[in-house]
């Protein structure tokens, strides 16, 4: 089994498995406290945030903050985020995500190493002025793109994260540029600068749908497995359905929707590029396939290329 190398902040060097060493790195996200300022790239788009997280006796709080643009801000209180919307002062409630920067893991990774060779890099650097161990994550195969981590020398918590691409150019990357760390950390930074008690409150409850009972056949990448299947209500313009797979690091949407009348004769297939992300859109039938991901744009398009739509037999 491929072993990497963990700098312990004192004593030996401890040898852990890829699958460890990122969990390392996601358990930090999850339990340490940190307050700090981040940028995220992406392309010619640049976005600061400002995130402050603590987990105490009553669990976890977070408030993550949008500096730039519309104000926007996410509150989080264990298992349930408020993303506050102060333009239309509303008030969305959902389950948080999985992967938000600091964390990085979107499911199992248990079949990481058959697809990615991780290792650490040689050396520290420092990110928002504190020493941190370079780890890089290399695909096998170039149906995936490969990354750069950044992780804090004691904590473990993620301070820099940098997707690549085939020829090594970084095409997407999120980096603290100013960070704080346990007692260090400022609680009353949690508090919402926002009096939203009386905006309009709306729950998001995804609808869950089988998208083989419908008909569809979706041929997964290699080391892809979906981890949500859902339908998105899209008021009069019908319905959305979405399906996300991951392979631990990378992920991919697919979304699937009835062709309007008006797209008849547009295109059976196009696609876009924006930073990391790569857009493919497929015509099956009466439906479009549209796939997005950090992912080569080879990938998303044997994905819906090779989708095939059965339509199934009525029980009436």
């Amino acid at each position: 089994m491929l072993a990497v190398c963990a700098l312990a902040p004192s004593g030996p060097v401890l040898a852990v498995t890829p699958a460890q060493l990122l969990m390392q790195i996601q358990k930090a996200a999850e339990t340490t406290d940190y307050s700090g300022t981040f940028l995220y790239q992406q392309g010619n788009v640049m976005i600061t945030s400002r995130v402050t997280h603590v987990v105490d006796g009553e669990g976890v709080k977070e408030r993550l903050e949008v500096l730039d643009g519309d104000a926007q801000e996410y509150l989080r209180n264990n298992n349930v985020v408020e993303s506050l919307i102060p333009a239309r002062k509303i008030v969305i409630v959902d389950k948080p995500r999985k992967d938000r920067f600091p964390a990085l893991l979107l499911g199992p990774i248990d079949n990481l190493e058959k697809y990615y060779d991780v290792r650490a890099g040689r050396g520290s650097t420092r990110v928002a002025g504190r020493p941190c161990d370079m780890i890089e994550v290399h695909p096998r195969l170039d149906d995936r793109y490969g990354y750069r981590f950044c992780a804090d020398e004691k904590s473990r918590l993620l301070l820099k994260s940098q997707t690549v691409d085939e020829q090594g150019t970084v095409i997407e990357q999120v980096t603290f540029t100013g960070l704080s760390l346990g007692s260090d950390v400022d609680t009353a930074n949690l508090k919402s600068s926002f009096d939203y008690t009386q905006w309009k409150r709306i729950a998001h409850k995804p609808v869950a749908v089988d998208l083989m009972l419908e008909g569809w056949r979706i041929r997964y990448p290699a080391g892809f497995a979906p981890i949500m299947s859902i339908v998105r209500p899209k008021g009069t313009k019908g319905d959305v359905k979405q399906l996300i797979l991951t392979d631990g690091l990378s992920s991919i949407s697919v979304f699937l929707q009835k062709v309007k009348d008006s797209e008849k004769t547009f295109n059976n297939q196009g696609n876009a590029k924006v930073g990391s992300m790569n857009v493919f859109r497929q015509r099956i039938d009466d439906y479009w396939l549209t796939a997005i991901g950090a992912i080569p744009l080879t990938t998303l398009k044997d994905l819906a290329v090779s989708t095939k739509f059965i339509q199934p037999v009525s029980k009436q």
